[in-house]
């Protein structure tokens, strides 16, 4: 596989922070991969949908862009 840019697609993922655990949670059981998603547009939206519903329940959403790889064939 080639490390060239153009061969990639940035996406965005939806991630959650699991606040309500405590502080003696392990870090992996804090932090959830909720979604990818293919537009900075839809990362917001979602972002801003799940915080507003969650409001108050000790979760955390937030989106962070990444890069999709194309599978190989």
């Amino acid at each position: 596989m080639s490390n060239s840019r153009e061969e990639r697609d940035q996406v965005y993922a939806i991630i959650r922070w699991d606040g309500f655990q405590g502080p003696a949670a392990r870090p992996e059981a804090l932090v959830t991969v909720k979604e990818i998603v293919s537009s900075l547009e839809l990362a917001e939206a979602e972002v801003a949908r799940l915080n507003a519903l969650n409001e108050g329940k000790g979760v955390r959403y937030w989106w962070q862009a990444t890069r999709l790889f194309p599978s190989r064939k």
